[in-house]
């Protein structure tokens, strides 16, 4: 069924984003130089398809969740999209030389925690079928 394959992309984004997390908080504690390396690939990610994610879920996943009643939940959700923005911003704009350890660290953890949160207290709220019918209204235009 199409809206079976559009949940598993969902929730495989959110699985990719969660192991990439995992990965770059182990690089921001190993060397300053591995995350100087990291860097531009991390930035291209959170400014790409880390950002069409986030945009996908906050124009099309979010209202249906808020009407849904898991309103508190989209808002502490779009707060962590936020605050992922700020670190990719703060990233991007960091000086060549600068010791990026920390935004790197940061932003997986963010990252991280957010997916965790999504995983915890919003995708479980809903059965199988409700999410079925979640992406069958995502498939329209977006509101």
């Amino acid at each position: 069924m199409e809206y079976d394959r559009m949940l598993a992309n969902l929730f495989e984004e959110e699985d990719r984003a969660r192991e990439m997390a995992s990965k770059l908080m182990q690089i921001a504690q190993s060397s300053r130089e591995a995350c100087l390396r990291e860097r531009e690939s991390l930035v291209a990610f959170l400014q790409g398809p880390m950002e069409r994610h986030m945009a996908y879920e906050e124009q099309a996943i979010f209202p249906q969740l808020e009407r849904r009643g898991l309103g508190a939940e989209v808002q502490v959700a779009a707060r962590h999209h936020a605050m992922i923005r700020e670190d990719a911003e703060k990233l991007a704009s960091a000086r060549p030389d600068e010791d990026v350890s920390q935004l790197i660290f940061d932003v997986a953890r963010r990252m991280l925690h957010h997916t965790n949160f999504e995983g915890d207290y919003i995708y479980p709220e809903l059965t199988l079928e409700a999410w079925r019918d979640l992406m069958k209204h995502t498939s329209g235009p977006v509101l």
